[in-house]
């Protein structure tokens, strides 16, 4: 994608139109199918929703600040309906540090969210151990950065939208806050999408079924995509790799900052939205498919009356497979008894 397309005013609010209603058709889908499925609404679902109101603020000053002229209109323009350049400047910058501050605690509550939902679908207690301390640290994340972008100029905040002299003398880490935020977002993106790879791959699943578990958690690999690009649009900016005015580059910024937070929240539904697409999409038709290439495993022959995540241990009383350890979930330290299963959870609802 060339800079130009920043600079298309109609491409942009499309863009943010098409995200907006994506995300909320799947906040309305993973809602929907909790009170369809007379499930629990867990604090990971309230924790996305208040991402999405979020996301829904982001939106909004987009499509304000294309509509203003702020966002996709070079700050030399010469059209003479605009305002003068400094006032345009000024509303750019408050823009500017509005979809930071927002985008952090958003991202933040996705990640959160995405974390506790893996809680809910893994039992195995090691992973938990593990995941309570990556928890602890997207806490910690979310609540530094935030600190951090409201406090970057220390005792005079206000000094952010002065001038670049007062910027350079009274925001000094300004730049070094830039590049921790937008590098360690890259990171723990990637970090939270990968954590429950490791386990979907160990599942005793035919092999068609295990792919499509593993596809569903790695849809948060297009987030990781756009919080890359979102990197590199603040190291252009800031490295003046490019020529590009201002108002474009905070632009582009700011569309793929929106574009991070709705993907991220689409990706984290899309783990709990296979019963509603299961009624909707001929899942049977791709699984028969699968089998007539050949991907699925000798067991995939038969039909347990079980959930779609829970698969039957031909055979003896059987175990719960993520509770691997010596010790079950309730911490007897005895096999899960008259439970037939390799692997159960209580957040993904049952679809055949």
């Amino acid at each position: 994608m060339g800079w130009g397309a920043y600079s298309s005013r109609g491409g942009v609010i499309v863009s943010a139109v098409v995200l907006q209603v994506l995300s909320s058709t799947c906040i309305g889908l993973r809602f929907y199918t909790r009170f369809w499925k007379r499930q629990t609404i867990l604090v990971p679902d309230w924790l996305v929703l208040a991402a999405f109101v979020c996301a829904t603020a982001l939106s909004v000053m987009e499509i304000y600040g294309v509509v203003s002229h702020g966002f996709a209109t070079p700050l030399d323009s010469t059209n003479p309906a605009l305002q003068g350049k400094s006032e345009r400047l000024a509303m750019i910058q408050h823009m500017e540090y509005a979809f930071v501050l927002i985008g952090v605690f958003s991202i933040g509550l996705v990640k959160l969210s995405v974390s506790l939902l893996y809680w809910h679908l893994f039992s195995k207690v090691k992973f938990r151990r593990f995941l309570a301390v990556w928890i602890i640290l997207l806490i910690a994340w979310t609540i530094t950065f935030v600190l951090a972008e409201l406090l970057e100029c220390g005792t005079h905040p206000l000094k952010i939208f002065s001038t670049a002299k007062d910027v350079a003398h009274y925001c000094p880490h300004i730049h070094e806050i830039g590049y921790a935020l937008v590098g360690s977002d890259v990171g723990t993106d990637l970090i939270t999408v990968l954590i429950p790879l490791p386990l979907v791959l160990q599942m005793r699943l035919p092999l068609a079924r295990k792919l499509l578990v593993a596809a569903t958690f790695m849809l948060g690999l297009l987030a990781v995509g756009a919080s890359t690009a979102k990197a590199y649009m603040f190291i252009a900016g800031v490295l003046s790799l490019t020529s590009t005015d201002g108002a474009i580059l905070v632009t582009a910024y700011s569309m793929w900052n929106l574009a991070e937070v709705h993907v991220s929240i689409i990706a984290a539904c899309g783990m709990t939205l296979r019963p509603i697409l299961g009624h909707m999409l001929p899942t049977q038709r791709f699984a028969d498919l699968f089998r007539s290439w050949g991907w699925s495993s000798e067991d995939s022959q038969q039909q347990p009356a079980l959930p779609s995540f829970v698969q039957e241990v031909p055979g003896g009383s059987g175990r719960n497979f993520w509770n691997s350890d010596n010790t079950a979930s309730n911490g007897t330290g005895r096999d899960t008894e008259q439970q037939n299963v390799q692997f159960q959870t209580s957040a993904l609802a049952e679809v055949r």
